[in-house]
């Protein structure tokens, strides 16, 4: 039998458990927990326990509870050092903001992972197997808490969902029925738009909810409502439901943003159309509606219209995606042969050749200035053009409600 650790002279008050080994303790903690005690309560019997002074922080490395009353700011942990324990097999040391090393274990549940609990250093190996045994009880909290919040997450998606198809409600009846979940649209908001291309679908059908945000899943995509306009609030959900999810990677796109509940629905539209946009681009995994330059004046377009658009001024080209990229890179180089044969992998003399090629089939310079505008817009035409075809926007987005748009089966 494993003897039960003395607790130092620091040790939290409180009697200490009868359990004398960590099977026999892993029960008594998932009795309190069965019978309505919270995480602040199992951390405190954990405490008592082993004599070291007990922490649960969430998946983002922000504190959920803890063992003893705060004092002053409370401490967090670095995303990479929450990362670092749910790879690991065994509990591992580390080290909080406030300088306390800890050492740390997983909070999980099948492949839901719900936060890492703590215990102060120094803590022997006997300690570690009553560090491990609290991880059951503190999991199941965690689900108890997910399924008391399904109910509320389920009437937030239900209106999430009015939001971006459109209500015919008065636009003062949304905005009281939206303050409900925290979300104010009668100040600056845009609709956002969210797709995980990984496998742990279970955990991504709740990681927006969890991350803190009102939310709409169904199947890969998500939609929310995020506050403001700089983007940082569509960088923090995306990288709070990246954590949550783990493998594979979230991407995020923000439509422009509105004030006025009867403008939501043309933000989630252009969001749409930006997420189509990023995809297509596969390299990074936001992009907010501010930063999308020329494209700002092109999401608005009908397809046909972009369509009647790119074959005036590239229509020749179109055939040779060869000439395409060239024209692409010539122009983002400011006709550079050096750059373009860097970027193409090309010698110079082929770059000559090409551009060339370019000239003769547009009957224009393609670094005239007046040439340039129209080459470019008709260049972010075909990409949005793309982009859409690769990855038509669900239905209610902005390919559905336009004339001669492409229709979702």
């Amino acid at each position: 039998m494993t003897a039960r650790p003395i607790a130092p002279r620091s040790a939290p008050p409180g009697p200490v458990s009868p359990a004398a080994t960590p099977e026999e303790f892993e029960r008594e903690l998932n009795r309190l927990t069965l019978g309505g005690e919270g995480w602040a309560a199992i951390l405190r019997r954990l405490a008592a326990h082993t004599g070291h002074t007990a922490w649960l922080f969430d998946v983002h490395g922000e504190l959920l509870a803890s063992s003893a009353a705060p004092a002053g700011d409370p401490p967090s942990v670095r995303a990479s050092d929450v990362a670092q324990v749910f790879g690991a097999e065994r509990p591992v040391p580390l080290t909080m903001s406030d300088g306390r090393p800890v050492r740390a274990a997983s909070v999980r549940a099948d492949r839901r992972r719900f936060g890492i609990v703590l215990l102060a250093e120094p803590v022997p190996p006997a300690v570690v197997p009553y560090l491990l045994a609290a991880t059951t009880a503190l999991a199941i909290e965690a689900v108890r808490r997910d399924a008391a919040a399904d109910a509320g997450t389920a009437a937030g998606a239900d209106l999430v969902d009015e939001l971006r198809c459109g209500s015919l409600r008065p636009p003062d009846d949304l905005t009281r029925a939206a303050a409900r979940f925290g979300m104010r649209l009668d100040a600056p908001h845009a609709g956002a738009v969210f797709e995980y291309d990984g496998p742990h679908l279970r955990a991504w059908a709740t990681a927006l909810p969890r991350a803190g945000a009102t939310a709409l899943h169904q199947g890969r995509r998500a939609w929310a409502v995020v506050p403001g306009g700089d983007g940082h609030e569509l960088d923090r959900l995306r990288e709070r439901a990246q954590a949550i999810v783990g493998e594979g990677v979230v991407r995020a796109a923000s439509g422009p943003v509105v004030t006025g509940a009867d403008r939501t629905a043309h933000s989630f539209r252009e969001a749409e159309v930006l997420l189509a946009l990023l995809l297509r681009r596969g390299e990074a995994v936001v992009l907010p509606y501010a930063s999308l330059g020329l494209a700002q004046l092109l999401v608005t377009v009908p397809p046909e219209r972009l369509r009647e658009f790119v074959e005036r001024h590239l229509g020749p080209l179109l055939p040779r995606e060869d000439l395409v990229r060239t024209l692409r890179a010539w122009l983002a180089s400011s006709g550079s042969r050096t750059a373009v044969a860097d970027a193409l992998h090309l010698h110079r003399n082929s770059v000559g050749y090409r551009v060339g090629q370019i000239k003769a089939l547009l009957g224009v310079d393609p670094l005239d200035p007046e040439a340039i505008v129209l080459l470019q817009a008709a260049l972010t035409a075909q990409e949005l053009l793309l982009a859409l075809d690769e990855h038509d926007p669900v239905v209610g987005g902005w390919a559905s409600d336009r004339p001669g748009a492409r229709k979702t089966p």
